[in-house]
């Protein structure tokens, strides 16, 4: 297999990562704004700001899913992704301290609703599939070739 066609079908895969997430967080809006509420790390007043995030993010998956997954704007679809999963996976990690502060829960036991659209996760287990997902995402933006190298 060409290296080409692994960076086309690891694109592929975690843009589909990416639709399913999104629209899992579309079917339940308030669920993903009561995550979103929980980490703290918008502002609760004006409402709007957590509102149109709730209504936002989960697009903004879908589009960089479809745009990594179709091949156009591979590349900054998947610099993007790698950003927002990156500070989506440090405010899981700031949470989870909180949570084993607030609870004594050791960090191996750990398990809440993320907000990733699956329900309650292992935290560690999630951690580390979000490490993978922003390998993948930082390799297809770095590697992915441009239109005018092709």
């Amino acid at each position: 297999m060409t290296r080409e066609r692994l960076l086309k079908l690891l694109a592929l895969a975690l843009g589909i990562i990416l639709i399913v997430y999104g629209v899992q967080k579309l079917g339940e809006p308030s669920d993903f704004l009561k995550s979103i509420h929980a980490y703290g790390i918008l502002p609760t007043q004006p409402p709007w700001l957590l509102n149109l995030s709730a209504i936002t993010l989960p697009w903004l998956e879908i589009l960089c899913g479809l745009a990594m997954a179709a091949g156009p704007l591979r590349r900054g679809a998947a610099a993007l992704s790698a950003l927002v999963l990156a500070v989506f996976t440090a405010a899981i990690l700031v949470r989870s301290f909180q949570v084993m502060g607030a609870e004594g829960t050791p960090f191996l036991e750990l398990a809440f609703d993320c907000g990733c659209g699956s329900g309650t996760v292992v935290i560690w287990q999630k951690i580390l599939f979000n490490g993978a997902l922003i390998v993948g995402t930082a390799w297809v933006a770095l590697a992915a070739r441009r239109p005018a190298d092709a």
